[in-house]
This record gives C-alpha cells, sequence and structure tokens, in this order.
C-alpha cells in the first residue's frame, strides 16, 4: 500500500505527540509524519518545499486561520489534500473552510480511530462531512432551497439576517459597505417576496420558513 506523508500545523506539541503515539499503532495503509510547524509563518516560509499528501491544520493558530493558511497552500500546492483538525466547533469556520478548498473538519476530541480514517479519507481526495459537519451542511442545503423558492438574493438574505438580528438601515448600510436607500431597496424586496408590510412581519415569516438567525453567509 503507498505510503501517506502527512503534515501537521498546531502550536501545541502534545497534540503532535498524541497524533504520533496514534500512527505508531495504527495499522492498515501507512500514514508518515514528514513535517510539524507551529504557526503559519513557519509553514509559508516552506511553501516552496512542501512536500506532503495531507496537511492536518488548526484552526486557530496563533498568526493565521486556519482556512486561510489552507488556501495560501492550495494556492501554490492544489494538489495537496488539507483537513482542519481543530478544538472548535463553528459554523462559519465549517462553511469558510470547505469554501477554501479544504476537504474536511474534525475535532480534535475526535476518536483514534476516527482520526485515522479522516487522513484515509481525505488522503483519497474524499471529502469528510459527518458528524455535526454534516449536520451545517443540510442546514445550509435546507435555507438555500427555500430561498430559492422564495427568490430571494444573497444579498437580501444577508440583510434579512442583520434585520433579524436587530440592525437599523444605517448600520446595516455600514456594515455591507453600500448605501442606506440600498438597504432600504433590498429591504422593500423582502418585504414583497415575503408577503409581510413591516418589520415584525418579517421576523415571524423568517421563523415560519426557518430562515432567522443564520447570520453565516450561505454563497
Amino acid at each position: 500500500m503507498n505510503r501517506i506523508r502527512l503534515s501537521v500545523v498546531d502550536d501545541h506539541p502534545v497534540v503532535c505527540m498524541g497524533l504520533m503515539l496514534m500512527l505508531k499503532h495504527h495499522k492498515g495503509q501507512p500514514i508518515e509524519l514528514v513535517n510539524r510547524y507551529v504557526n503559519g509563518k513557519q509553514v509559508i516560509e516552506d511553501l516552496a518545499n512542501l512536500n506532503t499528501d495531507v496537511f492536518l491544520i488548526d484552526m486557530c493558530l496563533p498568526d493565521i486561520l486556519g482556512y486561510e493558511l489552507a488556501k495560501r497552500v492550495l494556492e501554490v500546492h492544489p494538489g495537496i489534500k488539507i483537513g482542519i483538525y481543530t478544538y472548535r466547533v463553528d459554523k462559519e469556520y465549517v462553511l469558510n473552510s470547505f469554501n477554501c478548498g479544504v476537504l474536511g473538519y474534525i475535532l480534535k476530541s475526535a476518536s483514534a480511530a476516527e482520526i485515522t480514517d479522516y487522513i484515509l479519507t481525505i488522503g483519497r481526495g474524499e471529502k469528510y462531512i459527518r458528524g455535526f459537519v454534516a449536520d451545517i451542511f443540510l442546514t445550509q442545503e435546507r435555507i438555500l432551497r427555500k430561498c430559492e423558492e422564495l427568490n430571494i438574493t444573497k444579498r437580501e438574505y444577508e440583510i434579512l439576517q442583520l434585520i433579524l438580528s436587530g440592525r437599523r438601515n444605517r448600520e446595516i448600510a455600514d456594515r455591507l459597505s453600500i448605501a442606506e436607500r440600498t438597504v432600504e431597496f433590498h429591504k422593500q424586496n423582502l418585504y414583497l417576496k415575503m408577503e409581510v408590510s413591516s418589520s415584525l412581519e418579517l421576523y415571524k415569516a423568517a421563523q415560519q420558513f426557518n430562515l432567522s438567525l443564520e447570520e453565516t453567509p450561505l454563497w
């Protein structure tokens, strides 16, 4: 069986020690830890020499977010299979990671068998979407379908979430870097599409359609 060359970036030495111990007892397709880094700077400095099949990246590094580092790596080495390996359960991190090209997202609290399966799965170039990650994608798919049914655009969805979180037109305009009159235009479109005539009715309709307070961008 072909050996999988594994690289890891994590600023906690105990994590790498745990992975090494896990790989030592792994039976099956060999996995060899070939590179260890403690921050994004080390990885970026070594990009030209990076020679690995699978790269496990911690999400919360001292100097960069994991998915941002993954994007940098893939710009230079599009063939490397990257997976996020973290303690953080965060919907925005999950969706941004996959949007940047990673193949999986797993918690460090997973069992040795799960982590090994994770490495082998993304090593084959397959996406690893299970557990809470699968739930996030199912929710995303449901909301996208409902937005499509109601003909709600990406911008309208963003504005809807900000309205539901209590922000006024000026705050929404500032956050999205658009004119206040543009916010009002999209708000009126939402009223028409959701068949309401006030912010209170809009809130009730969003709850009815299960569209409320999903602030993570879906597109």
